[in-house]
């Protein structure tokens, strides 16, 4: 079992005996402590690829988690909140994940000062936090493990009460510098002038939120770089721009929940358009619906997105001489390796609530994708047909 590993299921321990009956532990008036911890087993049934890097053996240490989070009350309008997250895998650094002060000088406005989540969709907020969702995990289709988690900045909300609904509106402005993975690369990333207005409204049964962010993203890759800058030494402008690294990001989106007693109707739909090569135009969307019948409660859910990247330019002639034609593929061939992760995704699944502040959850996903496209896999072998049985079960507890 990896160091990683093993130090996480003694964090876990640790914060399951200590924390066996309360679920939020207060040291003073000023001071509280919580946390949040997930155990999540998954198994693909197929032995040619890999899916978010669940293989056909059991494994636990690729999302499983453990937070703690502090906030002090420094005084009635100011107080800061900290939380740290440690991941059994590799996938995400532990560290520091919130990191900030709130000002709040009414009761309707708040400000946020220091490294927050980024509110990109309606889970973002507690993503990490597998106790405040039904599915065993959120459906890479819309929810692209590539998102930047977090930024540094000032975020201001304002909430307008109503007798007929509740109203809160959002604006962000900050950057982001770190390691990101895109189109199957780590790299550099950095945004600046990152900025968004998120707006959110609850009406008797329903609740809407819709979004819209924007900011300058680069990233680093020396090699496509230099390439770059060859071929417009060499006169191929086109081909050359087509290679930028730097470019607007943006992100749309809109999330519709309808919540009973009984049943729950929930979907989300986001559009993420980038000006630079690597980061493709995506449309994901997810719909599920689910019946409460406690300490259960059921679901079945679909979740679908599409990429698309920019053509390649056509300004490097092709049977002129052999140099022209070796650039020509050179060329061509990064956007060959580019991977197209279009695909859907079935899911049924059932949540046991076995006390407050502990849910154990079991559900299972026919990914499927094209044949010519990556999908989201990780493939071993090319007889794979791009369609595969994700199982999961996860452990979810706040304390």
């Amino acid at each position: 079992m990896p160091w990683r590993l093993w130090n996480f299921v003694l964090a876990c321990g640790l914060a399951l005996l200590c924390n066996a009956h309360p679920i939020y532990a207060e040291t003073s008036d000023k001071l509280q402590f919580s946390g949040f911890a997930r155990v999540v087993l998954g198994y693909l049934d197929d032995k040619n690829a890999e899916y978010l890097n669940y293989d056909n053996s059991l494994s636990i240490d690729n999302e499983s988690l453990i937070g703690l989070q502090a906030d002090y009350q420094m005084m009635d309008s100011l107080a800061v909140t900290g939380q740290l997250i440690s991941h059994s895998g590799e996938q995400r650094d532990s560290g520091i994940e919130w990191l900030y002060l709130t000002y709040a000088p009414t009761n309707a406005l708040k400000l946020k000062l220091g490294r927050q989540r980024t509110p990109f969709l309606n889970y973002s907020d507690v993503i990490d936090v597998g106790y405040a969702y039904p599915w065993a995990t959120l459906p890479q289709q819309t929810y692209p493990r590539h998102f930047f988690s977090n930024f540094d900045g000032l975020m201001a909300s304002y909430e307008i009460p109503s007798t007929l609904f509740l109203m809160n509106i959002e604006g962000y402005w900050g950057y982001f510098k770190d390691k990101v993975v895109v189109s199957e690369r780590e790299m550099e990333a950095k945004t600046t002038g990152f900025h968004g207005l998120i707006s959110h409204i609850s009406f008797k049964n329903w609740n809407l939120r819709g979004s819209y962010h924007q900011g300058t993203t680069s990233v680093t890759l020396d090699d496509v770089t230099q390439f770059s800058g060859l071929l417009s030494q060499l006169g191929f402008s086109q081909s050359a721009d087509s290679l930028a690294t730097t470019g607007v990001t943006e992100v749309f989106q809109f999330s519709a929940n309808y919540e009973t007693v009984d049943y729950f109707v929930r979907g989300e739909l986001n559009r993420i358009k980038a000006d630079f090569i690597f980061v493709p135009d995506t449309d994901g969307y997810f719909l599920s619906t689910g019946y409460n019948y406690f300490p259960f409660s059921s679901y079945i859910s679909y979740s679908k997105n599409t990429t698309d990247y920019e053509q390649p330019a056509s300004d490097i002639p092709i049977g002129l001489s052999p140099v022209l034609d070796g650039l020509a593929y050179s060329y061509l061939n990064i956007f060959e390796q580019l991977p197209v992760n279009s695909s859907e995704a079935y899911t049924l699944g059932t949540r046991w609530d076995l006390q407050p502040g502990l849910a154990l959850k079991g559900e299972v996903s026919l990914i499927k994708g094209a044949d010519n496209e990556s999908a989201f896999f990780n493939i071993k072998d090319t007889a794979f047909d791009r369609e595969a049985l994700l199982y999961l079960i996860a452990l979810e507890w706040v304390f």
